[in-house]
């Protein structure tokens, strides 16, 4: 079986775990580093980034939001960014390969490193969960399946139609720019790829294999732009397109030993 066949069941397997919630067949609650929506109706798992806002504002630390985290980061750094993010996912189908080379734009990955330290800031300032009122992810996985199961629009506010916009623009933004969320403003991802230099899933170049021919680069959805860097960058999600698109095998996943 092909790599990019394995990555495509893995997606379709994650976005149906994490919404057996909705046949009442795991319920778990946990805050599980997943970027699937806590406020999602039949979400089984929970957003770190949604737990983490909460727990600043009741002033509590979460050990488990961390620890997951970190647990999770040391051994895959930010491959459930390409392998099991419905989100993620999302993008790809909006993105396809022949469309990545459209748009160049600069690289302001520090972008979502702020958005972090804002989401975490305004917790703490303002007493409420700010980014998910407007993060696009809840939007399509939280507000819509709500919508959905409560049609009565009184019951939504201004919040929902925010939602809407910041979903819409995002989704246009990523038709036009691969992985768009991604690699700018996405602040779990940003949390997950400060591991891609110690986890223990990478992905290995062996620079005398390498004819610099740059078919990886080419493939790349995260517009990494040095082939040294593939495995530790903190934009790259280990999707192994690279992998696939080598014609010499100089790039392949291994563990750190």
């Amino acid at each position: 079986m092909k790599l990019k066949d394995k990555r495509k069941i893995t997606q379709i397997v994650a976005f149906a775990v994490s919404n057996l919630g909705f046949l009442r067949v795991l319920k778990t609650g946990f805050v599980c580093p997943f970027l699937y929506c806590y406020g999602c109706p039949f979400a089984a798992f929970g957003c770190p980034i949604g737990i983490l806002q909460n727990f600043i504002v009741y002033g509590q630390f979460p050990f488990f939001a961390v620890g997951s985290l970190g647990v999770y980061g040391m051994i895959f750094g930010r491959a459930f960014c390409g392998w099991a993010c419905p989100f993620g996912t999302l993008h790809d189908m909006l993105s396809p390969t022949n469309r990545r080379k459209e748009v160049k734009p600069q690289n302001y990955w520090y972008v979502k490193y702020a958005i972090l330290f804002l989401t975490l800031a305004l917790a703490w300032f303002a007493l409420d969960t700010v980014f998910c009122k407007f993060c696009p992810s809840g939007s399509l996985f939280a507000a819509i399946p709500f919508r959905l199961l409560h049609p009565d629009a009184t019951a939504f506010g201004i919040y929902f139609y925010i939602h809407m916009l910041t979903l819409a623009l995002t989704i246009v933004l990523a038709i036009l720019i691969s992985r768009f969320w991604c690699r700018y403003l996405c602040p779990l991802g940003a949390i997950a790829g400060a591991f891609n230099k110690v986890g223990i899933l990478t992905i290995r170049w062996d620079e005398e294999k390498c004819k610099k021919c740059n078919d990886c680069l080419d493939v790349c959805p995260m517009g990494i732009t040095k082939t040294e860097d593939v495995g530790t960058s903190t934009d790259c999600t280990l999707c192994g397109r690279c992998v696939e698109a080598c014609p010499e095998k100089a790039l392949s996943f291994k563990t750190r030993g």
